[in-house]
């Protein structure tokens, strides 16, 4: 049976959450209470992303090298190379913004498949696209559950690894879940079953050693 393993961008392959920490730093108070708002549960994530990037007056762009700058957690390449020798397909699922978070993957070296929101810029107007949306929810721009899903439904596996409110509704669709901090939270709360790390060399060597005999074929 093959094993897709889904990971989070911000907060746990960038140990930084680019997207928050930029526009509450940048785009002053009606960002930051966007993201009160958010993480409060009064708003979506499409609402918040809208009013933070409305909010910011200066260079787009200079998301893009912001994000450059950040650190990786330096297990992020152990993790991918445990994955594909167990032929585990690995998917990072981000609530945030391809603009920021392709130019990170350059900077660092890594080429992955993301599914995320858009930001385009085109006559030096942003626009924001949320092409993985699910309306009949609304909380998430990008439905991570959805993605889970159309995996489940080919008979495969799933490996979910996270550490935020974005990532609640997918690790409960899981078959093997790793979190931490708000997402830590909430599987103890829910008594869903995880793994429990504080950087991504845990979970590799979770799957070097005790998840070998899940991820063998069967």
């Amino acid at each position: 049976m093959e094993t897709v393993l889904f990971i989070d961008f911000d907060g746990t392959i960038s140990p930084v959450d680019i997207s928050n920490t930029f526009f509450t730093r940048f785009a002053g108070a009606d960002a930051r209470k966007a993201v009160e708002e958010w993480k409060a549960g009064e708003i979506g994530s499409v609402e918040c992303l809208k009013r933070e990037v409305s909010a910011y007056r200066g260079d787009i762009f200079r998301l893009a090298r912001y994000a450059r700058r950040q650190p990786i957690d330096p297990g992020f390449g152990m993790l991918l190379e445990e994955s594909r020798k167990h032929g585990v397909d690995v998917i990072v699922v981000s609530d945030g913004l391809d603009f920021y978070i392709q130019p990170f993957f350059e900077e660092h070296g890594f080429e992955v498949k993301v599914f995320s929101n858009q930001l385009e810029v085109s006559d030096g107007k942003t626009i924001l696209r949320f092409p993985h949306y699910n309306e009949a929810c609304g909380k998430c721009a990008n439905c991570k559950s959805s993605h889970v899903e159309a995996e489940k439904q080919k008979g495969k596996r799933i490996i979910y690894v996270g550490d935020g409110l974005s990532d609640k509704c997918a690790a409960s669709r899981a078959d093997v879940v790793f979190a931490k901090g708000d997402l830590r939270c909430y599987c103890l709360a829910n008594g869903i079953a995880f793994e429990a790390f504080e950087n991504l060399s845990d979970v590799a060597d979770r799957i070097r050693s005790g998840l070998a005999s899940l991820l063998r074929p069967s």
